[in-house]
């Protein structure tokens, strides 16, 4: 289970893709539109140096209004215990430093074969929940208090990336509310000091911030999992800067943590903003 939980983290971070996830979502007419801001970013999820799988975030700015789309694939030994493709789209419109979502969109399909469709669309800054088959929200269920003002995952990935809710001058101090259709949970990020960077796979090398994450269950787990969540290992970020032509961005571009399993890591293998890829 932390190894799950590890790579579902750093979909999160890097991609936004969590364990209710998937859908689709084709560019549409968008797609002859060029952007104002695109950040591209594609990391490779690693189990004691052994490939787990691929995540990878394309995120597009237009004028006020936002899309983001990612994939997360596993690969390799982790196909053996937790097998999954999932497919995520969020919208919504970023004036400013606000974020407002408007629809999430998932589809997973797991190891046995099943799939999990999920949408959450947003008014009165409520979700409203979608979900084939339907979940059963009433046994660990969420208070609607609770639902109101959070991100989906994949606009808490945004507010990650976009700078949307950190603190001034700390790209890492920050605290995203989400509500995934099951459960609500705060990401909450900190910053540990400045470094340097260097990817031992040559794909990036320049100043950074070493980070940490943390989930903090709020509601819709087990019991058992909200009377033990402060067991679970910090999770370590590598976060970097880079600029567009209009933009910049916050951008991991190591996620790893110590579990039981040894180091579970995610690596940045591309990152591209506004067409150009970026190594420094």
């Amino acid at each position: 289970m932390t190894l799950q939980r590890l790579v579902l983290a750093a979909a999160l971070v890097a991609s936004a893709t969590i364990p209710a996830a998937a859908q689709g979502g084709a560019a549409g007419a968008q797609a002859a539109q060029a952007p104002d801001s695109r950040l591209e970013l594609a990391l490779t999820l690693f189990a004691g140096g052994v490939t787990m799988g691929k995540v990878d975030m394309d995120a597009v700015v237009r004028g006020d209004e936002y899309r983001v789309v990612s994939h997360l694939q596993t690969d390799g030994v982790a196909n053996a215990f937790w097998k999954a493709t999932i497919q995520a789209t969020s919208s919504g419109k970023l004036a400013g430093k606000t974020l407002t979502p408007a629809l999430y969109d998932s589809f997973t399909i797991r190891r046995d074969g099943t799939k999990q469709q999920v949408s959450l669309t947003y008014g009165n800054a409520m979700p409203r929940l979608f979900a084939e088959p339907a979940y059963d929200t009433a046994q660990w269920p969420v208070k609607p208090e609770d639902q109101r003002n959070t991100f989906d995952p994949l606009t808490a990935v945004m507010s990650i990336v976009s700078g949307s809710l950190a603190q001034a001058g700390n790209p890492c101090g920050l605290t995203a509310p989400v509500f995934d259709g099951r459960r609500r949970y705060n990401v909450e990020i900190k910053k540990v000091r400045d470094i340097d960077i260097k990817l031992d796979n040559g794909q990036f090398q320049g100043k950074g911030m070493l980070c940490q994450l943390k989930y903090v269950q709020v509601a819709g787990f087990r019991p058992t999992v909200l009377r033990d969540k402060d067991r679970y290992p910090l999770i370590n970020v590598w976060m970097t800067t880079v600029k567009g032509g209009t933009r910049e961005y916050t951008v991991p571009v190591r996620v790893w943590a110590e579990t039981s399993y040894g180091v579970i890591a995610a690596v940045a293998t591309s990152l591209k903003v506004d067409g150009t890829a970026r190594r420094s």
